[in-house]
């Protein structure tokens, strides 16, 4: 699940002006609250599901929720906007739509069980990549070496939970792995680079908050229009209650987002966004047993063990991150 937040300029240079990095200690309740906002993304996806609709209206939805936190939060978030800051808000924000938008159409194409911790496992790879060649991270001390393990353990578990067996030929029409892997490609490069974009310019995340959601609301309302999704036919089924009741899932993603920029303030970036992807552990078993998006018994056990080994990368790469800016 996507997320907003950046590092500051000072976090991306540690040794500017001789100042020592800042060392976190995590009380339980900090812990707490950097783990809640994985239980509403896991809880989002597949309520996103549940309430139905089409591809149009989940989306609008979605992000029309995120827009209505944002309105409400900003206030109260005491921000200071520039000229700058506004524009690479923005930007990323359009990043940040389209990744959601190819990421919302995969839930319909693969199902929330395969999915989102198949996302999870790219976007932490590719975060972690990121980290290591735009910002020199993984450097210090036992880092390397828990950022490699990291980046075995997620291509490990992403290739097993994407594992299917073949079947009959009826079964096997109704995933387009094709179409899905590539929604997963695309969703994965916008989820990642708009939060390397801000992190680069030194926007933090409750500055960007309400300028990403005017981007990713600019996405939604041209890509959710008919000329852009045929698939859901030439009438415009966007202004519907059902759009409206895809408010919900909208605002728990935005509220959620919010919960992990307040703790990434006191646990850390590293950590906040590692605990963050652990809503796997709902939205996974709940696609399967709530969804009834079917397994094979050996499909099971390779979901299983995918599963466990994102989540043993996330924990890996918040620990080399950790290390690293010790």
């Amino acid at each position: 699940a996507p997320a907003s937040c950046a590092n500051s300029p000072e976090a991306r240079r540690p040794d500017a002006g001789g100042a020592r990095p800042r060392r976190y200690a995590f009380p339980v309740a900090d812990l707490l609250l950097a783990l809640s906002s994985s239980l509403v993304f896991g809880t989002m996806s597949v309520l996103l599901v549940v309430l139905g609709g089409d591809d149009r209206q989940r989306i609008l939805g979605l992000m029309t929720g995120g827009v209505v936190t944002a309105l409400i939060a900003t206030p109260f978030l005491h921000v200071h906007w520039t000229p700058q800051s506004v524009v690479v808000a923005y930007l990323s924000g359009l990043l940040l739509g389209w990744g959601l938008f190819d990421q919302t159409i995969c839930l319909r194409v693969l199902g929330v069980s395969r999915t989102m911790p198949t996302s999870t496992g790219m976007q932490l790879v590719a975060m972690s990549l990121g980290g290591v060649l735009l910002f020199g991270e993984w450097r210090r001390g036992a880092s390397p070496v828990y950022g490699g393990a990291a980046i075995l353990a997620l291509v490990l578990g992403v290739w097993l939970v994407s594992r299917h067996e073949a079947r009959s030929a009826e079964d096997a029409l109704d995933l387009d792995w094709g179409r899905g892997l590539r929604l997963l490609l695309t969703s994965t490069f916008g989820l990642v680079v708009y939060l390397l974009f801000v992190r680069w310019f030194g926007v933090d995340g409750q500055t960007a908050l309400l300028p990403q959601a005017l981007g990713y609301m600019t996405v939604a309302l041209v890509l959710t229009s008919p000329r852009f999704t045929p698939w859901d036919g030439p009438t415009d089924t966007r202004w519907s209650r059902t759009t409206l009741r895809q408010l919900l899932p909208g605002m728990m993603w935005g509220g959620a987002v919010l919960i992990l920029q307040v703790s990434a303030g006191r646990v850390g970036v590293a950590t906040g966004f590692t605990l963050s992807q652990l809503g796997i552990l709902i939205s996974t078993p709940a696609g399967i047993l709530l969804l009834g998006e079917h397994r094979t018994k050996r499909e099971l056990r390779w979901t299983a063990m995918g599963v466990a080994l994102v989540i043993l990368g996330a924990f890996l790469a918040g620990a080399a991150k950790a290390i690293d800016a010790a």
